[in-house]
C-alpha cells in the first residue's frame, strides 16, 4: 500500500509523515493513553503495553507510526481508539467488593438520604467505573433491601469499556462470580437452568438500574445529580493528575447532602470542592454539604 495514501487519508501533516518508527517511542505511546483516558502504567507493566499496541496495529495491517498518527487525532477512528483501551484496561471486580462501604451505604448513608429526601423524591445512585456491573447491582441489591425506600431509586452504572457495558446491561453471571452476593440478597439471582451453573440479575433489579460507556476523564455529558456516587478500584490506574481531575468532576455530580466514596487508599491530594471529610462507619467518604447552582434531578 502506497504510504502518502494513509498520510492523505488520516489527515497525516508533512512534519508527522516523516516521522520513523522509531520516533513513536513508547513515551508517546503512554503520553497519548494517559490524555484521553488517564490510565498510567507502573514500569513493570510498560513492556506489556507496547506489546499490545504493536499486536493492535499489526492485526489492523499499519506500522506503529501510521498507527499512532490515526488515534492521536481526537474525534477520529473511535472504534479503533476503544478496541485499543478494551485490550489495555482491567476488568477485575466482584460483587459487594469492600464490604464496610456496602455497610455504611446501608447501615447510614441511605437512612440519611431517605430521611432528607423531598416528598416523592427519588435517590440515584451513581457506579463511576462499574466494570462488568457487579458494584452497581450491589447498590441495588442494599437499596432494594431498604424498605422504607420502596424501590425509589435508581443505580446508574459507567465504565470506559463498551464491552463491560454490554456485559452489565446483559446481567448474567457465573456460579464463582455470584459466591460473594451475601446469603439476604441471593433473591436477586435467578438460577439460568438445571445444566449451566450461570445466574441472571431478576427482573425486579435490571428495572432500576441503567448502565452507558462513560469516560472519567473526558468529562462525559452528564445531566444528572447523584445522592451516592461509589468510584472504588478506578482511581488507583490513574495519574496523579488524572485522579484530581476525575475527582473533581465527580464532586461536580453530587447532589445536596450526597455522599462520594472511593476506594481504600484512593483519597485525592487536594479535597474536591464544595466537599467535606466525612468517616462514615469507619469508612473514609466525602459529602455535600453546600447547594450547587443547578441540581437535575432523574
Amino acid at each position: 500500500m502506497d504510504k502518502s495514501a494513509l498520510d492523505i487519508s488520516f489527515g497525516v501533516s508533512g512534519a508527522e509523515a516523516g516521522r520513523g518508527e522509531n520516533d513513536v517511542t513508547p513515551q508517546l505511546w503512554y503520553d497519548l493513553i494517559l490524555r484521553r483516558c488517564g490510565l498510567a502504567f507502573r514500569n513493570a507493566q510498560l513492556s506489556g503495553v507496547m506489546n499490545v499496541v504493536r499486536e493492535q496495529a499489526k492485526a489492523r495491517g499499519f506500522s506503529i507510526e501510521v498507527y499512532y498518527q490515526m488515534l492521536s487525532k481526537p474525534g477520529e477512528h473511535a472504534s479503533e481508539w476503544e478496541a485499543l483501551v478494551e485490550r489495555l484496561i482491567n476488568h477485575e471486580t466482584s460483587f459487594f467488593r469492600h464490604p464496610p462501604s456496602f455497610d455504611a451505604l446501608q447501615r447510614h448513608i441511605l437512612p440519611d438520604l431517605r430521611d432528607a429526601r423531598l416528598r416523592g423524591g427519588k435517590l440515584n445512585l451513581w457506579s463511576a467505573g462499574c466494570s462488568t456491573g457487579q458494584e452497581a447491582y450491589s447498590l441495588a441489591m442494599v437499596a432494594m433491601d431498604d424498605e422504607a425506600l420502596k424501590g425509589d431509586f435508581t443505580v446508574w452504572g459507567t465504565d470506559i469499556s463498551r464491552y463491560a457495558i454490554e456485559v452489565a446491561r446483559r446481567g448474567r453471571y457465573g456460579r464463582r462470580a455470584v459466591a460473594s452476593v451475601r446469603p439476604e440478597d441471593q433473591r436477586f439471582l435467578r438460577p439460568l437452568n438445571a445444566v449451566t451453573p450461570e445466574y441472571d440479575i431478576t427482573d425486579e433489579l435490571r428495572q432500576r438500574t441503567r448502565f452507558m460507556v462513560a469516560n472519567l476523564v473526558a468529562n462525559d455529558n452528564f445531566s444528572v445529580s447523584y445522592d451516592v456516587i461509589f468510584c472504588h478500584n478506578v482511581l488507583i490506574y490513574f495519574s496523579p493528575v488524572a485522579v484530581t481531575h476525575a475527582v473533581a468532576f465527580l464532586a461536580s455530580r453530587l447532589a445536596l447532602g450526597g455522599y462520594l466514596l472511593l476506594g481504600p487508599g484512593e483519597a485525592p491530594n487536594e479535597r474536591p470542592l464544595g466537599l467535606v471529610p466525612v468517616t462514615v462507619n469507619g469508612v473514609r467518604a466525602f459529602q455535600r454539604r453546600s447547594a450547587r447552582s443547578t441540581e437535575v434531578r432523574a
